[in-house]
């Protein structure tokens, strides 16, 4: 019994000291100064890599919620905007951000959602519609600062019944490489 308790400590010792000496030998640059194959015997030299990483991170803020109001000629409009803050993505990578309704852009009456009503959204130089339905309606590049682009909705028809209109839309957000 003694000499098993003997013969695991060692082992387990064995193998604590085995474990340990590989990370050491590869941590370490160890020179041994060699006249014959160094350019000045006096000054040997060594390298070692200096890294760190950063992971991309970013926050983009869709609004929850848009209301349209009455404008002129029976047409309704409103706006809010999509952000993107500390954006910290790969020097060729950028934050694309699409705009897709289920309905094909149309708004359905509450009371009666056989009711709909044509609309788009604009956002810079795109106008979304259901003909391009999942058009990309911001591009966010890699900056600290705050990023923003205002987003409109606006009815293409007038609405010949009273009630609450309504649509969902999906905002797709993914980081793309830029060529």
């Amino acid at each position: 019994m003694k000499h098993t308790k003997r013969l695991l400590a060692a082992v387990m010792a064995l193998a604590m000291v085995s474990a340990i000496a590989p990370m050491s030998a590869f941590a370490d640059t160890t020179i041994n100064p060699d006249p014959d194959n160094m350019p000045n015997p006096k000054t040997p030299t060594a390298y070692m890599q200096v890294e760190f990483t950063v992971d991309p991170a970013y926050t983009v803020t869709i609004p929850a919620k848009v209301e349209l109001a009455e404008g002129e000629q029976g047409v309704y409009s409103g706006s809010d905007e999509i952000s993107a803050e500390t954006v910290f993505l790969e020097p060729n990578q950028s934050i694309s951000v699409t705009l897709t309704s289920d309905s094909g852009f149309k708004l359905a009456n509450e009371a009666d959602s056989t009711v709909k009503l044509g609309y788009k959204a604009e956002a810079g130089s795109v106008t979304v519609t259901a003909d391009n339905n999942g058009a990309v309606v911001a591009t966010f590049g890699t900056s600290k600062v705050e990023q923003v682009q205002p987003i409109t909705f606006t009815t293409t028809e007038t609405p010949e019944f009273a009630g609450k209109y309504s649509d969902t839309v999906t905002f797709g957000i993914s980081v793309k490489t830029v060529n």
